[in-house]
């Protein structure tokens, strides 16, 4: 009877917790349509590197997606099980609390595997292989944006003017370029024809001038004229998100070895490593919160509190709000030095911990949860409260 049950309580999450991963991570891709269709117009870039560029970022939205969808499910099961009675039936049968949340532990315990294994090693590989596809495809479709007769600021610290570009093979012609990278000295270079290539191996870009001639006024009044024959210049590209990825490498990219090799190098120069530890601790942290919401999901979904519709979806995103907003504060801190870095991870987890399980206990015990009942009474107030603290923010 009791695998009966679990099962049941199990497939009631199951659904919830599989939609709500869908509909999130949809609404989360909607913020890449521009640059999906900038991908596909500006580049003309194919369908498969653009299903490739999803799927590279797919993981920095579900390390997310998934605690939030975790906690919803929870709710929405609980809640509706409370709604028809059958939480009553169930402890009427004999059965605890602490029973029915067997199959909440067993479903966390597959949320936060498959969170781990994303934020440890597929969110550091999509991070810097989306980065990388986004560059290769800048500098391999870098003579696209240029246009003939205008002068060209695509590139960083470099003025490029190409009288004519043939369309075929995107052979420049009749060129002109005022490079700036050096503040000392100002080179202008002129060229008969050139050609952008790009190297698969090390990813620079470079232009390959023919048959021209670089003027470069130096100090002291000097003035010298270098002929050439065949002249190259590596470009680097002016957006900062098409840089070398692997050059630039962010903490996202990085994986948990590499983290801790940058703390202990940043320790042994006497700077900060607040910031490096902070991130490292987070790839555990995050998914840690999933056991955090199995506490608070199951008795706020059994409490009967329900006065509006999508209860359950609105306590889910108010209980996600209050931990991204104490997270964040903890995190800031932890940064200034003001408290211990792993303390400021780890303590919005043990704080909602703590909330967790008095409010588990409570329900547990049939106890009423006076906190609950008062945030019902002000559920008005605290929301003309923040739409008040928004609508300054706008202004």
């Amino acid at each position: 009877m009791t695998k009966i049950i679990n099962t049941y309580l199990f497939k009631e999450m199951a659904v919830p917790f599989i939609l709500t991963i869908v509909i999130l991570t949809i609404t989360s891709l909607l913020s890449k349509v521009l640059k999906l269709i900038e991908l596909i117009v500006n580049h003309g870039v194919g369908i498969f590197t653009v299903i490739k560029f999803i799927m590279f970022v797919l993981p920095s939205f579900l390390i997310y997606i998934i605690p939030i969808s975790f906690l919803i499910a929870v709710l929405i099961a609980y809640n509706r099980l409370s709604s028809d009675c059958e939480i009553t039936a169930l402890k009427a049968s004999g059965i605890s609390i602490t029973r029915m949340s067997k199959p909440v532990l067993f479903m966390a315990l597959i949320a936060y595997s498959i969170s781990l294994f994303l934020t440890i090693y597929a969110f550091p590989f999509g991070s810097l292989s989306s980065r990388r596809l986004l560059y290769e495809i800048a500098r391999s479709k870098a003579s696209i944006g240029l246009k003939e007769q205008v002068f060209n600021d695509a590139f960083d610290g470099l003025i490029l003017y190409a009288n004519r570009i043939r369309p075929d093979d995107g052979m420049l012609g009749d060129i002109f370029i005022s490079d700036q990278r050096d503040e000392n000295d100002t080179n202008v270079v002129t060229a008969k024809t050139g050609v952008i290539s790009s190297d698969q191996q090390t990813m620079n870009i470079t232009l390959r001038l023919f048959d021209g001639t670089m003027h470069r006024a130096e100090k002291k009044g000097l003035y010298k004229t270098i002929n050439f024959t065949i002249y190259d210049i590596n470009l680097g590209l002016k957006d900062e998100k098409t840089k070398n990825p692997d050059i630039a490498k962010k903490n996202r990219d990085l994986t948990v070895s590499q983290l801790k090799k940058k703390i202990d190098n940043i320790k042994r120069t006497g700077d900060n490593p607040a910031p490096y530890i902070i991130d490292l601790h987070k790839r555990f942290a995050l998914p840690a919160s999933i056991f955090v919401f199995s506490l608070l999901g199951v008795p706020l979904g059994i409490q009967r509190v329900r006065t509006t519709k999508f209860t359950s979806f609105s306590v889910g995103l108010g209980i996600i709000l209050f931990y991204y907003i104490l997270s964040t504060a903890l995190e800031s801190s932890g940064e200034k030095g003001l408290i211990n870095p792993i303390a400021s991870v780890w303590g919005s987890n043990i704080i909602m911990a703590a909330i967790g399980l008095h409010i588990f206990y409570k329900t547990a015990k049939d106890s009423p949860i006076k906190s609950l009942a008062w945030l019902e009474e002000k559920k008005d107030s605290i929301l003309n409260v923040f739409k008040q603290i928004f609508y300054k923010e706008s202004k």
